[in-house]
């Protein structure tokens, strides 16, 4: 017998008194100890083989030369309390499906204690006791409690995307929306996603280049992505009944909700479908939510801190950032590689525990690990693990300046100092130089000025916002991962090759010249422009973790899954939200999506525009002046962005998180200088997103305003 663990983190849900609460029973107390008990061991037997099954594949070394593994890595939780909150929802969930026959829906509030609390399940974060000391007044926490005075765990880990719209799912609380394959809408089957992404998004590498922006603006998106929201999927990859690997089932059978491949696609000769992992579910919600205090849907996990705080260099919860810190030492700096360097700069540190793709040319043995950083995506594409590198290096300059500047301060004021700077770079960078070449003049106008300090807006990541809307940056990445020379002309020794080349490929970094050739690549080159007819290029659709000739994966077809896993709902209702009228039939549209072929090719899909895929939709749309998104996409980047900046108590704008004087040397910052002060390049744009053909608006960085520390 299975010992059932209750010390993980539960969350007694319902008064301990639940005789005296008003509530009806459905069954007595002895019913439910001969049923609730042993359908709860019976889903600890099965998750815990499931996860345990997962766990010993992760340690098999071939699993890294599979692109399925390789997205399951990056999906993985990033700390242990997301891991329990996950199994703790995988056991909870299935205890309900065991149960859901036995009881016929004859659930009380005592079941749903019950199953809650042996479960571990915790329905709604615990507002922390926030600490009343100088070092919490001054420095935000790395998990985010406590920015709010009041709703301490709005923007927090670990916690529920907020909902700008009710979720739609297909039995109104968990079954992702296609999981009845014979469900109708507007009396007409959805597409496979699959089938949308052949028809409506395929197009070649041959794409037309942003002649606006470089690649930097694709990749500081990407990075701003992770450092604000992660969703991870399932601990397990077999599903809980039967134990099936996900890889090997077409079957919808929770944690697996496999992608279809339709009849005339090529991938048909090898594969039926493509393995798809529901999103991990916040427990309490879905189809048991209804036995709570309010009708609650499936909802899913935010398990990165939703501020632009720097969690991608700090983490987001003290274990993972005492683990990055380098405590040898009293001079508050992070840790570096101990076995290789860019020069005589630093690289970020191998992460032990986790495999990455080896050279298949080396003969050394010598392996290379995934970097290790505060988000565990930092190894997912070289350019991402390239601008990483880039703050973990300035993290120790910065600190290493102060020390001289305050000779009296320990270790932990200047990690704390420095990281609070990292952080105010970040938001500089972010919301003066980035934010306002995607959302144009127009969602600049609906973010408006900062004013302050708002509380009553939550900064939480919307779960539309990550699902759909800021995945618009898919649609522009190259198919080419490019290397420049100093003249920023190919690089002869380590030329362009294919985006898939350089997925999980840390060696690249370290044996084939660092990362000063990659940054000139994303200053000197061009993103993708977004085009209705050249959506999704075969790097990404074709070949997404292309590795030894196996089954790749199709970027499009995981957004489109992803988008009803979470239960986004459809164009209308999101047309409607942002002030367009809904439609009823495609000509309606045609202010929106004004390409005739894109048009008539979703008409021929989906039947009715309202009912297109939110992410689909946003790319479809003609972009607005100025911007990068059409009228769906800038509404919803333009609300989030304003509700992180006005609702982060530490924005770096807001009174008194900064002096004067250290919020004029803050704002006299650009990311041309970070680049300039940790790396080898001494010639950059001033704006290193815009694009221009070297050395027509390249400066050197001696003209570059420095951060001015004397301000500290």
């Amino acid at each position: 017998m299975i010992k059932v663990n209750i010390t993980l983190i539960c969350l007694v849900l319902i008064k301990s008194t639940l005789a005296n609460d008003g509530f009806s029973y459905d069954i007595d107390q002895s019913e439910l100890e001969s049923l609730v008990r042993p359908a709860l061991r019976e889903a600890f037997q099965q998750v815990g083989r499931a996860i345990h099954r997962t766990d010993k594949n992760w340690k098999n070394e071939d699993v890294w030369k599979t692109p399925l593994r390789l997205f399951q890595y990056f999906k993985q939780p990033p700390c242990q309390e997301t891991a329990d909150m996950a199994k703790a929802g995988d056991i909870y969930h299935y205890t309900f499906d065991i149960l859901q026959n036995k009881l016929k829906n004859r659930f009380s509030r005592a079941t749903v204690a019950e199953l809650a609390k042996f479960s571990g399940c915790r329905v709604n974060s615990m507002s922390p006791k926030c600490p009343n000391t100088c070092l919490a007044t001054l420095y935000r926490s790395h998990n985010g409690d406590c920015n709010h005075a009041t709703n301490t765990y709005w923007g927090a880990a670990n916690n529920p995307f907020v909902r700008w719209l009710p979720a739609k799912y297909e039995n109104g609380f968990s079954t992702a929306i296609g999981w009845e394959s014979d469900r109708l809408y507007n009396g007409h089957r959805l597409p496979l996603v699959r089938e949308v992404s052949n028809d409506a998004m395929n197009t070649s590498n041959n794409q037309s280049g942003d002649s606006s922006y470089s690649h930097m603006l694709v990749v500081w998106g990407q990075y701003i992505d992770h450092d604000i929201d992660f969703t991870p999927q399932s601990l397990s990859t077999s599903t809980f009944q039967g134990l099936t690997n996900c890889a090997n089932t077409c079957e919808n059978k929770s944690p697996c909700y496999p992608i279809q491949v339709p009849a005339n696609d090529q991938r048909i000769k090898t594969a039926k479908c493509l393995p798809f992992f529901r999103s991990a579910a916040v427990c309490g919600t879905g189809d048991t939510s209804a036995l709570f205090h309010k009708l609650r849907p499936r909802e899913q996990i935010n398990a990165v801190t939703s501020f632009v705080d720097a969690s991608t260099v700090y983490g987001s919860s003290d274990a993972l950032s005492n683990v990055l810190r380098n405590l040898s030492t009293d001079e508050g700096l992070m840790r570096v590689n101990a076995l290789y360097s860019d020069g005589s700069r630093a690289y970020l540190p191998f992460d032990p525990s986790k495999g990455c793709v080896q050279d298949p040319r080396d003969l050394s043995g010598n392996k290379i690990n995934c970097f290790h950083a505060g988000d565990g995506r930092v190894s997912e594409h070289l350019t991402l693990s390239a601008i990483h590198t880039l703050w973990i290096r300035e993290h120790n300059r910065i600190a290493r300046a102060l020390k001289v500047i305050n000779p009296h301060w320990n270790g932990e004021i200047l990690y704390q100092e420095t990281r609070k700077i990292i952080g105010a770079y970040h938001q500089v960078v972010n919301w003066k130089e980035y934010v306002p070449k995607i959302i144009g003049p127009t969602g600049m106008a609906m973010m408006g000025s900062y004013t302050g300090y708002k509380t009553n807006e939550n900064p939480s990541i919307s779960n539309v916002f990550a699902t759909a809307a800021f995945r618009f940056g898919h649609a522009t990445i190259s198919p080419m991962f490019r290397r420049l020379d100093e003249s920023y002309n190919n690089h002869p020794t380590y030329p362009t090759i294919l985006l898939h080349q350089a997925f999980f490929s840390p060696w690249r970094m370290i044996r084939e010249g660092g990362i000063d050739p990659i940054m000139r690549g994303l200053i000197g080159k061009a993103a993708k422009l977004i085009v209705p007819s050249e959506m999704m290029h075969e790097e990404l659709r074709e070949k997404l973790f292309l590795l030894q000739n196996q089954v790749a994966l199709d970027l499009a077809s995981l957004n489109l899954q992803r988008g009803r896993d979470h239960g986004l709902p459809l164009y209308n209702d999101w047309r409607e939200e942002c002030g367009m009228s809904r439609a009823d039939n495609f000509s309606q549209v045609a202010m929106e999506i004004t390409d005739a072929l894109l048009r008539s090719k979703l008409e021929r899909l989906y039947k009715h525009p309202g009912y297109i895929d939110v992410w689909l939709a946003g790319l479809a749309e003609e972009l607005l002046p100025g911007s990068r998104g059409g009228k769906l996409f800038t509404c919803m980047l333009s609300r989030q962005f304003k509700f992180l900046r006005n609702g982060d108590r530490f924005y770096y704008e807001n009174t008194g998180v900064f002096t004067p004087q250290q919020v004029a040397a803050l704002n006299r910052l650009s990311f041309a200088r970070v680049i300039c002060d940790t790396t080898g390049l001494t010639e950059v744009r001033r704006d290193v997103f815009f694009l221009s053909t070297y050395p027509t608006g390249f400066v050197s960085c001696n003209s570059i305003p420095s951060l001015d520390l004397m301000a500290w």
